[in-house]
Order: C-alpha cells, then sequence, then structure tokens
C-alpha cells in the first residue's frame, strides 16, 4: 500500500470543491488565480510531509558525506541514512540518480507510508451469536475460565475466543510470562488504562519523542489488552497473558499512519531494548527491501516478529494478498477466522500466511473503557501471547523452532495440511504448551510421492537425520520463471560443515542440481508454471552427521513477451487496433513501454489492471515529441483508466509500471492493458455541404466519406458532355445506418432519389441522361464516423446521332432539365425491327 493516495486525493477533490463553491460566493476573488495555488500548497504542507528516501550503505565504513544531501536520521545496525535534497528546489531525478552511482550505496528507496489495520465501517460485520447464545456462552465461558484457573474479571464472558485459541486451557499449565518483553509497534497504549498500567515498561514515542507514547488512536490499546489485559484483578477483561511486560512503541500518529522508518527505528529500539516479541499490527502492499533488512537484522537477534495478514480478502477478493511485514519469510503472518472456527473471507490469503486466530476479540479501550474489535490485527497479539507462553514453558528454544511450534500444534480448519486461507490452521495454545517440538514435522518426506507441500515464501525449518536421508517438498510455481531455493546450515559453531545436494525433479524427470559446500547457498532453478519437486540430501550418502537446516523458497516471474521494452527506445510497437496485452513486473523498477503508429485519427482508451493487490497500476501516455501525461489515481488492486483521448496520425508511446513505489521490486503477478482504439475517420472530399461546393467525380472512380454529424450533406458533382447511360452504386454503408441519395440538375430539380436500406448498399443502374451539369446529394439518417461510405459513378453509353435514334434538341436554358426528367428517351419505332444489335445503344469505349 502506497501512501495512502486514495485517500488524500479525494481530499484534494473535496478541497478543490470547496474551493469552487468558494469562489462563487466570493470568498476568494476570481481574480487572483494565485490563490488556489496558495491554499492547495498549505493544504499539502499539512496533508503529506516532504519526501525522504531510505539510503543503504553496503559497507557501514563507506558511508561519506554525500552533496547536496541532507541526512535526517542515522540507523547504524541498519547502516541506513534517511535523506532528502538539501535544496527544496533540487532536480530529484538528478539527485537519485546520482546517490545511486555513489560507490558503496546499496539502495536508495522512497521512504512509503505504512498504516494500522483497521477496518473500515464497510468492511466490519457482526460475527456475535444472538442474545440467547451468547448468554448460554457467556456462562460456560465463565465457569471453564474459573476452572481453569481462579479468573475474577468481570468482563471475561465477552471473551468467548478465549475458548476458541485454547487459552483457557492454558492456563492450566502457564499464564504469566514477565521473563521477556513484547514490543506493540502501533499507535501507543493508553498508559492509565486500569487493566494495562501494571503490565506496562517503559516504551517511546517516535512521533513526538518529547511526549509519552500516549494513544490517541485506540488501535494500540485494543492490541495491547488482548495480550496483556491484567488478569484475575477484578476489573475488566483478562489478556491471554495474566502479567506480562509490554513496551508501547508509538510509531504511528492518531490516524494510524507512519512511514517505513519509523517502522524499521521502532523494530530497532525494540532489539535494542532486549523486547523478545514484536508485534506489528500494520501493514503495506509494497515489499521494501529497507524493512527486509530490518527483518533479517531482528531474526539475527533472535527477536521473533509477528504481523497481520490484512483485512483486504472480501474487497479485494482474488487480488488481496498478505500485506508487508507479514509477507517477509521470518515474520509470522497470522490471518482471522470466525467464531464458529471457519475462515473469515476478510483476512488476506496467501502463501506467506503461517496461521490464524480469532478474528473478533473483546479487549481495551481509550478512556479505561472496553469494546468489542476485530480483524488480523487483533488476530496477530494472540499468536505473539501464544508465542510468549511458550517461552515460558521452553525458555531454550529458538525462535526459528517457536514458529514450527506454533505451526505443527495448530488445528487444522482448511484443507488438509496447508492451504492459503488459514495456513497450517488455527492457533491452539493449549496443544503449543503441552506438544514437544518436531523436529522435522514435514517427515515422512524421504520420496517424491511423499513430499511436503513447502509454500513460496516462507522459512521451515527440517533435519536430514543420516547421510541416506533425503528430504523432498513440492513447490508450486504460479508462472514461469526462476525458482530461489535458500539452504542455510544450522551447524553449531566450529563443527564441519556437510556438503549438501539440493534437487529438482518435474514429472519425475531431473532438471537440475545444485551443490555448496557451504553453510548457506541460493540454488536458482528455471521452471514452467505447475508442480516442483525439490530435494535436499548430503552429497556423501555415508554422512554419519545429523544436520539441522532451514529452507527459504522465493520465486521471480519469467519476462514478459514484449521485453525488453524498459526505455522509449526500445518500445514495443504494437499495431494500431484494439487489443490487450499481459506482461508482469519481473524486475526492479520495471518499466513496460509500447509504441502505436496511427495513420488516421480516432479515439484513445486505455485500461491497466493487475490481478494482485501488490501491483498499483501507473499508466502513461505521450505522443511522440510532446510530454508525457500520466494517469495515477487510484491505488492498489484498482484498475487505472485513461481518459477517452483524441489521437491523430502520428506515433504515440504508452507506458506502464507499478507506482506502488517508484523503485517497486518484482511481484507475482500480471497486469493487463486494454487498449480501445476507435478510429475516427476525416472526410477526404470536405468542404461539400452545398450543391455549388459539390467534389467533381469522373467515371469509374469510387469515392469515400463519413456524415460526421446531424446536418452533415455531402455533394458530388457530375458533368456529362453528351448524353449517357450511367450506373451509381452507394456501399459500406454502416450497420444500423440508412444513407439516401438525391440526384439533382443543374436547376436543382430533383430527377431521382433512391436508399441503402437494410442492406447498407444502393444500386441505380442505367439512367439515361443528357449532356449537362448534375448533383448528388448524399444524407444520411444518423452522423458516422468510424468507417467509410462508399461512392461510385460509372458513365456507360454515349448516345450519338444514328438510325433509329432520334435524340431530342432541346432548347439551350433546357438541355439536361425536363427531358432528362423524362429519362431521355425518344424512340423511332422503325428501329425495333431494324436487326441492328447495337441500333439503340451504341457503346463508345472512353
Amino acid at each position: 500500500m502506497k501512501f495512502n493516495h486514495g485517500r488524500f486525493r479525494s481530499l484534494r477533490r473535496q478541497l478543490a470543491a470547496l474551493l469552487a463553491v468558494m469562489l462563487l460566493c466570493g470568498v476568494v476573488s476570481a481574480a487572483e488565480p494565485w490563490a488556489a495555488e496558495r491554499i492547495d500548497a498549505a493544504s499539502s504542507a499539512k496533508e503529506e510531509p516532504p519526501q525522504s528516501w531510505l539510503l543503504k550503505w553496503s559497507d557501514p565504513a563507506q558511508a561519506a558525506e554525500l552533496r547536496g544531501t541532507l541526512v535526517i536520521r542515522r540507523q547504524a545496525e541498519a547502516a541506513v541514512d534517511v535523506v532528502r535534497p538539501a535544496e527544496a528546489s533540487a532536480d530529484v531525478e538528478a539527485w537519485l540518480l546520482r546517490l545511486r552511482s555513489t560507490p558503496g550505496v546499496e539502495y536508495v528507496y522512497p521512504n512509503g507510508r505504512v498504516h494500522a489495520l483497521e477496518l473500515s465501517a464497510a468492511q466490519q460485520a457482526d460475527d456475535s451469536p444472538p442474545a440467547e447464545a451468547a448468554y448460554g456462552e457467556a456462562s460456560a465461558l465463565t465457569a471453564a475460565a474459573a476452572k481453569a484457573a481462579a479468573a475474577s474479571d468481570p468482563e471475561l464472558a465477552k471473551q468467548s475466543y478465549l475458548k476458541q485459541i485454547g487459552a483457557l486451557a492454558a492456563w492450566k499449565t502457564v499464564r504469566e510470562q514477565t521473563a521477556l518483553t513484547i514490543a506493540i509497534v502501533d499507535t501507543g497504549i493508553d498508559l492509565d488504562h486500569p487493566d494495562l498500567k501494571k503490565n506496562l515498561v517503559p516504551g517511546i514515542n517516535l512521533i513526538d519523542t518529547d511526549t509519552p507514547p500516549e494513544d490517541n488512536n485506540g488501535h494500540g490499546t485494543s492490541v495491547a489488552g488482548v495480550i496483556a489485559a491484567s488478569g484475575n484483578n477484578g476489573i475488566g477483561v483478562s489478556g491471554i497473558l495474566w502479567k506480562a511486560k509490554l513496551m508501547p512503541i508509538k510509531a504511528l500518529d492518531h490516524n494510524g499512519d507512519g512511514t517505513e522508518q519509523d517502522l524499521g527505528e521502532a523494530i530497532l529500539y525494540a532489539v535494542r531494548k532486549q523486547a523478545k516479541i514484536v508485534v506489528l499490527s500494520v501493514g503495506l502492499y509494497r515489499y521494501s527491501p529497507y524493512m527486509q533488512d530490518i527483518v533479517n537484522y531482528a531474526e539475527s537477534k533472535g527477536v521473533l516478529l509477528v504481523a497481520a495478514a490484512g483485512n483486504d480478502g472480501q474487497t479485494l477478493g482474488s487480488m488481496a494478498a498478505v500485506k508487508y511485514p507479514a509477507a517477509y519469510s521470518t515474520v509470522l503472518a497470522v490471518g482471522g477466522v470466525k467464531a464458529d472456527s471457519s475462515p473469515d473471507l476478510r483476512s488476506n490469503p496467501g502463501t506467506e500466511l503461517d496461521l490464524s486466530a480469532a478474528w473478533n476479540v473483546y479487549t481495551t479501550a481509550l478512556g479505561g473503557s472496553y469494546k468489542k474489535e476485530e480483524g488480523t490485527s487483533m488476530a496477530a497479539p494472540q499468536v505473539a501471547a501464544a508465542a510468549a507462553l511458550i517461552w515460558a514453558r521452553y525458555p531454550k528454544l529458538k525462535t526459528y523452532q517457536v514458529r514450527e511450534l506454533l505451526r505443527q500444534t495448530t488445528r487444522n480448519i482448511g484443507e488438509s495440511g496447508f492451504d492459503n486461507r488459514t495456513g497450517y490452521g488455527l492457533l491452539q495454545i493449549d496443544k503449543a504448551l503441552s506438544t514437544p517440538l518436531i523436529a522435522d514435522g514435514f517427515e515422512p518426506n524421504d520420496t517424491r510421492g511423499t513430499a511436503a507441500f513447502l509454500p513460496l515464501n516462507k522459512q521451515i525449518s527440517a533435519v536430514l537425520n543420516t547421510g541416506k536421508d533425503i528430504d523432498w517438498y513440492t513447490v508450486e510455481a504460479p508462472y514461469d520463471g526462476k525458482l530461489t531455493m535458500k539452504y542455510q546450515s544450522l551447524t553449531e559453531s566450529g563443527a564441519a560443515i556437510p556438503p549438501i545436494r539440493l534437487l529438482h525433479y518435474v514429472n519425475g524427470v531431473q532438471k537440475n542440481t545444485y551443490t555448496t559446500k557451504l553453510a548457506s547457498g541460493n540454488a536458482e532453478f528455471t521452471v514452467k508454471k505447475g508442480t516442483q519437486k525439490i530435494g535436499v540430501q548430503f552429497m556423501n550418502s555415508d554422512n554419519g552427521t545429523r544436520q539441522p537446516y532451514l529452507l527459504d523458497s522465493s520465486f521471480i516471474m519469467k519476462p514478459d513477451a514484449y521485453e525488453s521494452n524498459n526505455q522509449t527506445y526500445e518500445a514495443f510497437a504494437l499495431s494500431p487496433r484494439s487489443q490487450t496485452v499481459v506482461g508482469n513486473f519481473h524486475q526492479k523498477a520495471d518499466r513496460d513501454w509500447y509504441a502505436i503508429t496511427f495513420k488516421q485519427s480516432g479515439t484513445l482508451r486505455l485500461a491497466l489492471e493487475g490481478n494482485t493487490a501488490r501491483i498499483d497500476p501507473g499508466l502513461a501516455v505521450q505522443r511522440a515529441g510532446q510530454s508525457l501525461r500520466t494517469y495515477d489515481e487510484e491505488s492498489e488492486g484498482q484498475a487505472e483508466i485513461s481518459p477517452t483521448l483524441t489521437v491523430t496520425p502520428g506515433k504515440y508511446y504508452i507506458r506502464v509500471h507499478n507506482a506502488i513505489s517508484s523503485e517497486a521490486s518484482p511481484v507475482i503477478g500480471q497486469y493487463t492493458l486494454k487498449i480501445n482504439y476507435v478510429p475516427k475517420y476525416d472526410d477526404p472530399n470536405e468542404p461539400n455541404n452545398q450543391y455549388y461546393e459539390g467534389l467533381s467525380i469522373r467515371s469509374g472512380t469510387e469515392y469515400v466519406g463519413v456524415i460526421d454529424s446531424s446536418t452533415d450533406v455531402d455533394w458530388f458533382q457530375l458533368r456529362l458532355t453528351r448524353a449517357s447511360q450511367i450506373d451509381l452504386q452507394v456501399f459500406n454503408v454502416p450497420s444500423g445506418k440508412v444513407m439516401q441519395v438525391i440526384a439533382y440538375d443543374k436547376k436543382q430539380q430533383q430527377l431521382f432519389s433512391q436508399k441503402t436500406g437494410s442492406t447498407g448498399k444502393l444500386d441505380v443502374k442505367n439512367k439515361r441522361l443528357p449532356a449537362g451539369v448534375y448533383y448528388f446529394k448524399l444524407t444520411a439518417n444518423e452522423p458516422f464516423d468510424k468507417q467509410y461510405y462508399r461512392f461510385k459513378v460509372t458513365v456507360k453509353t454515349a448516345f450519338a446521332s444514328a438510325p433509329g435514334i432520334a435524340e431530342q434538341q432541346l432548347p439551350a436554358s433546357e438541355a439536361g432539365g425536363n427531358e432528362a426528367r423524362r429519362m431521355f428517351k425518344v424512340e423511332d419505332p422503325a428501329v425495333e425491327s431494324s436487326g441492328e444489335p447495337f441500333a439503340k445503344e451504341r457503346l463508345l469505349v472512353q
């Protein structure tokens, strides 16, 4: 999700409308055109802070002062500087180009916006049971809680999800965790809430460092209550942890908004302060190399990150995807389920999902109160609390082992095993506390036929138990592309590292192998869409070492059929017609250019949409030699549609890119560009709207034209130097249109008329006309300019004085007049029996 462009565009439109009203009312003088600019500039300053960038040094020792660059903040652990141009008037593109070409700079990435995963009013639904059922459930819940542990919280009966996820049963084993700190990165926490304040430890406000991390939104307070509202204290509700150490880190403002840098800084702060678990009920659809670095750093320090998957499953349908940071492979991604334990369709699905928890909760709220809340924002803290209890029960477990134990002990509520809707299943805290961790939960998977399913973009842990052991996994490639398997040995420090081989099979046929003698390695396999079998084995089957390992999978799409087309000079040439183009963004900052050379005028309308919310369609059109016009009004998962554009003969460029970020990373998904081109035919005979403007035509020549308005009339003029016989044709008339031809003499006296009718054509045969000037008036019942009509007059025969033919001699003033209206036919009866083949009509070759 980029900086909530939809909301700010809407706000700008509202401001523009307000300004228009003010102009009409005289509040702002229309004589001062700059007044609107002042208002817009002032509002923009409040809406959007100046853009900043995240600059990563590949080696912190190379960090140096950069010309024309202001360093706003420095994050030593990540070797990242938050920067912006020193001068507000600087050429940003040139500045970025200079920075990215600086030795030692790994990347310069926009510091994008993030948002708390709150539900809109349209996304909310009452999933509560009916009152009678709720009463019975509440009584049973209170009794169960009392039996599990003497919890005295009066609102406990409203927390039915505690039973659903096994928390009540878990309280029989453990219900406190004060040996570690749980950091809540959110909008802050109500620091004086009576059900929370005893479980709080000092935190930080990154929005305003001079003030405490007080919640002025409510989201963070609700998250905190799910984890550790004080249990058995005689007031309010109970968190999953009765006693805990919660660290409030305010990285989001009163609107729930923040930046990637704030989010990264919050995680780094938590790591510095020895937090063991970080809860992230925030999300965006944009992958960020900066956030990936922060996630990797936290993992290296043994800190577990837990994040919400997102709440757009129903709104975006098949385009919904697990949001970042939940989508990073080592982050526990949590979805939501209904009160009846069925998947909530509003929860974002995807291969990155680990497990699910209750969508609906009853928890703490601002001002010392309580409220119902819902969404994956409330599911994630349930899993975080479960992880804290696991560490209370099994304090020596590693971070990756806690993730595996949570997956292994879920209750399957969807398809057997893993599924994109619920991950590995529904959180069961009691089972996680009573079931020992299986070192390799994917066994038995020693054959390709028993291969375990390995979701894309997710890290798992497993073990090679003997030299002859081989672990097989099934990976589904969504498209043709490159599958990367990242292997990481968990060999203890100082121990020998056995060489490892990775195998790639498709339909029983070995396609490739990869070997590493190092502690880690990346195996890259070129794949076709479909099922891949990946094997992991020792190179030496006599190896007697037990080898635990981590395995990550990632995927990059094969370049589309139109590559390389990343620059205007590489633009892929398309024919000038309506068509559909399907492409992808397979590389960083991918821009796809297309070129169309139009040979005639017309209208052009473009529609661009992706099949995943990780694509925010960005569209631009440019006539060769002119400036680029961009269209980026919509947000992720929404189609971008251009206005209807008028094009004239010439070359046009179309640019397509993922506007989710100026440096957008590769995306697994496709875009569809629909090009609707309607040619507009210009009438080559204009002006010919009056008879005296009629185009002079020649026999046998085909003329084309359009009727481009309801008042348009096309006149044509024919001169006959002698009496002749003609054929007249009108054809190729658009379907549904009716054309009429009216013939006139030079005095504008009508000679004949005929219509095309439903056939779209007419034929007038063997009309005899004396020498003179004639006019043909063409009209239509409706205008048309998307297709030419065709008009042709053929002068076939001229009549000369000859036996059997008596040409009537008309006065000069009447030549071609009345006699033409009598079809110019005066015959000598004697000719009928003359036997001369051409006595009536002598054909003259012209």
